[in-house]
């Protein structure tokens, strides 16, 4: 059987139909997830430095830190959700679905700058120019 050229334009039901909804609420979660996550790394590296050389409480410290932890679990988490409702939202066809596939892009993006960021704060960087020492966090709450 083959088709003729009038019968090859796909027919969508309206039932098939990606929705607006899920696209538009791809591209927010994307972005706030995505602000979320570079502003907990210009925390990282900018104000932890400080906080763990100054006088500063050692349990303020540490607290500090896993807030910023948990932080980026949260991102990742959000951007995970994003490229979901992206690709639910028509992220995946060939025609339309433009800012569902924008939000999937961005939810990519964010889970790749969250990923790091996790992965930073389960790992040791080692000696860091800010924080010249390169003490692990349970050395500080022992003095």
């Amino acid at each position: 059987m083959t088709e003729s050229g009038a019968e090859s334009v796909p027919d969508e039901r309206p039932d098939e139909r990606p929705s607006r909804g899920l696209a538009v609420g791809a591209v927010s979660v994307a972005a706030v997830s995505f602000a979320l996550a570079v502003l907990t790394w210009l925390a990282w590296l900018l104000v932890r430095p400080r906080l763990l050389v100054s006088g500063v409480y050692p349990i303020v410290a540490e607290v500090f830190v896993l807030v910023l932890g948990a932080l980026w679990f949260a991102a990742l988490l959000a951007g995970v959700l994003a490229v979901v409702l992206g690709l639910l939202g028509g992220g995946r066809r060939r025609y339309g679905g433009d800012l569902a596939r924008t939000g999937a892009l961005l939810g990519g993006l964010t889970v790749v700058v969250a990923l790091a960021g996790t992965i930073a704060f389960t790992v040791n960087p080692g000696v860091s120019p800010l924080y010249p020492a390169g003490r692990p966090l349970n050395s500080i709450i022992r003095e």
